[in-house]
């Protein structure tokens, strides 16, 4: 329950907060290896690489890591009381990605989209909307551009409410003006306004 509450606060943009509460769940699992405090410590990195802590970001992951290695078999399920490394990679790359540290993040992203559930559409559009911003932050904006609206694409209007669209308009705003007119930029632009997102809602 803290963890999910970590969440909250992270994406309410409450980075010190989820901090916070992340170490809490932590602290009450006792060193005792649980997918809650896995989960808990994945998102404390996330937080801190919002705040532009690196060497507090590196040390959540390993801490995550070493949870996950130690959780019974039970407990690496995808589910609400599970957790798996394919959700430790998704968060890995996240916080690399806030870092600006594309080298560690394109790395947990790929091994992220190798082991995603099929039917996790969250978690797979979300690392390609990362890898997206990578390659914009990187100066490759036609291949970030391609990337995202790709994504959204393949999603319908109801996959991508929430957190989905508001990561796509994020890219769409990195992308330099010089790169504004091609193609991919209004095809992008279309799936993340909310007037396409109704168009397309019964799908």
């Amino acid at each position: 329950m803290l963890a999910q509450e970590a969440y909250g606060h992270y994406y309410a943009d409450d980075f010190a907060e989820a901090v916070n509460v992340a170490r809490h769940a932590q602290d009450l699992a006792r060193s005792r290896p649980c997918a809650g405090a896995a989960l808990a410590a994945a998102l404390q990195a996330r937080a801190h690489a919002a705040l532009g802590d690196h060497r507090e970001t590196r040390d959540a992951l390993a801490h995550a890591e070493t949870i996950l290695a130690g959780l019974d078999a039970g407990s690496v399920s995808a589910s609400a009381f599970g957790y798996t490394e394919s959700q430790l990679r998704f968060h890995e790359g996240s916080a690399y990605t806030r870092l600006r540290d594309s080298r560690h993040a394109l790395k947990a992203q790929e091994r992220a989209l190798q082991i995603c559930p099929p039917g996790n559409y969250t978690d797979w559009a979300m690392t390609r909307l990362d890898r997206a911003d990578c390659l914009a932050h990187d100066g490759d904006a036609p291949a970030a551009v391609a990337c995202a609206a790709q994504t959204l694409a393949s999603l319908t209007g109801q996959q991508r409410q929430g957190i989905i669209t508001l990561r796509g308009r994020e890219i769409l705003g990195a992308i330099p003006a010089r790169h504004r007119a091609v193609p991919a930029v209004r095809e992008l632009r279309e799936l993340v306004t909310p007037s396409r997102m109704k168009e397309t809602g019964h799908q």
